[in-house]
C-alpha cells in the first residue's frame, strides 16, 4: 500500500494543499486533472523530488518521506518517457538492473517475460531512434517494471499517442498490473482513461483532492458542483427540499419548473430539513426522451418541453431542450440508433424524464 498523509508541497506560487490518498495493494488508483491542477508536482512529491512543506509518505507501512529516491523502492514513467537514446532497447530496460548489480537468470527471464507480453521482444537490438511512440510507451513500461519494484507512478504515460493506440496500451496496462502485482498510482487529465484504467478515482481541482471513491460512485455522484462542471456535465440545477422522508427527497426545482423526486442515495451530503437549499445534476446521457404523440406511464420526474437544437457529433449526438415556461437549457446526449428511431426534428414537442436513482444532488 502506498499512502499520502495530509502532505502538501509548493512550486513557486502553486502550492498542493493537504492532500491525503491510500492506493491499496494490487490496485490502480487514477487521479484526474486539468493541466496544472498539481498532478505531477504530487508525483514529484511522492518520489522525494519535491520537499514536502508537511504531511508523510508510506510504502508498506514504512514512512519513507525523507529517503533518497533510490531506497524509495518506487518506480517511475514520467511524461517524457525518459528513455536514454544512445542505449538500446534492450540496454534501456535493463539499466536499473545493472546499476543495482543484478545480473541472474531469473531477471532475465522476468525480463524477457515482460518484452514478449508488450510486443516488443523484436526489438531488443533497435536504437530509441527508431521507435514509434507507441513502441517507446511499452519500453518505458517495461523498464520501470522491470526494475523489481510493485509500486509504479505514471503521469500521463499516454497522452501523445493517438485514441487507437491509447486504448490498446490500456489493455496491456491492466494484464501487466495483473501479471505483475503492481500497484499503480497513475495521474491523467483523460477522463475515460481515469474511468477505464482505475479501481478508485481522485479528482484533482488547484491543489486539492475534491473527491475520491470507486470509479462508478464518481463517475455518477460528482461531490460538488466543480467537480460536476469538470466532467462537463452542464445540467446542473438550483433546487429546495421541500418535503422529504426516510426514502425519498422532493425537491423544487424553479428553473425547470418542476418538482423531483429524488431517493435518498443520490446525495452525497443529505439534507436534514425542508426548505433546505442544495442543487441537483444529472448526465445527459441519463436523460431520457420521450415523444408526446406517444402514451406514458412515467409519473415521477416528468418534463414537458420543446427540442432546440440538435447537435450531431457521430456514434452518439447532443439534443438541446427547453421545459415549458422556462429559459433552462436541458442537455441530452442519445446514441445514434435512438435518434433514427425517435424521428425527432428541431421544435419538436417531446417530453423528458429523469431516473430518480440517474440524479446526483450535491
Amino acid at each position: 500500500m502506498l499512502e499520502l498523509r495530509d502532505i502538501a508541497a509548493k512550486a513557486g506560487t502553486f502550492a498542493l494543499n493537504d492532500i491525503s490518498l491510500a492506493v491499496d495493494r494490487g490496485s490502480c488508483h487514477v487521479i484526474v486533472g486539468a493541466t496544472g491542477s498539481g498532478k505531477t508536482l504530487l508525483l514529484e512529491s511522492i518520489l522525494g523530488l519535491r520537499k514536502l512543506s508537511r504531511g508523510s509518505v508510506l510504502l508498506s507501512g514504512r514512512e519513507i518521506t525523507n529517503q533518497p529516491l533510490e531506497k524509495r523502492n518506487i518506480s517511475y514513467v514520467p511524461q517524457d518517457l525518459a528513455l536514454f537514446p544512445h542505449l538500446t532497447v534492450e540496454d534501456n530496460i535493463l539499466y536499473g538492473l545493472r546499476m543495482k548489480g543484478i545480473k541472474d537468470r531469473e531477471h532475465a527471464r522476468m525480463v524477457e517475460m515482460l518484452m514478449e507480453t508488450v510486443g516488443i521482444k523484436e526489438l531488443a537490438r533497435r536504437s530509441i531512434g527508431n521507435l514509434s511512440g507507441g513502441e517507446r510507451q511499452r519500453v518505458a513500461l517495461v523498464r520501470a517494471i522491470a526494475a523489481g519494484n510493485n509500486h509504479l507512478l505514471l503521469d500521463e504515460p499516454f497522452s501523445a499517442l493517438h485514441q487507437g493506440l491509447r486504448r490498446e496500451l490500456w489493455f496491456v496496462l491492466k494484464e501487466l498490473q495483473k501479471s505483475c502485482d503492481l500497484t499503480v498510482l497513475m495521474v491523467t487529465h483523460d477522463m475515460e482513461e481515469a474511468f477505464f484504467l482505475g479501481d478508485r478515482v481522485s479528482v484533482m481541482i488547484d491543489g486539492a483532492i475534491r473527491q475520491t471513491g470507486v470509479a462508478r460512485d464518481v463517475y455518477e455522484k460528482p461531490a460538488d458542483t466543480a467537480v460536476a462542471r469538470f466532467f462537463g456535465i452542464r445540467n446542473i440545477f438550483p433546487g429546495r427540499v421541500r418535503a422529504l422522508s426516510k426514502s425519498v427527497l422532493h425537491v423544487a426545482c424553479d428553473s425547470l419548473g418542476a418538482e423531483l423526486t429524488i431517493p435518498m442515495g443520490a446525495a452525497l451530503h443529505q439534507p436534514t430539513e425542508p426548505g433546505a437549499r442544495c442543487t441537483v445534476g444529472i448526465r445527459p446521457e441519463n436523460v431520457m426522451v420521450l415523444k408526446t404523440d406517444r402514451p406514458s406511464y412515467v409519473q415521477e420526474n416528468l418534463l414537458a418541453g420543446i427540442l432546440t437544437e440538435i447537435l450531431l457529433k457521430g456514434a452518439t449526438h447532443t439534443l438541446l431542450f427547453r421545459p415549458a415556461g422556462t429559459a433552462t437549457v436541458v442537455e441530452i446526449e442519445v446514441p445514434d440508433y435512438a435518434l433514427k428511431k425517435l424521428q425527432l426534428n428541431v421544435g419538436d414537442g417531446i417530453s423528458i424524464f429523469f431516473k430518480g436513482e440517474s440524479l446526483f444532488l450535491i
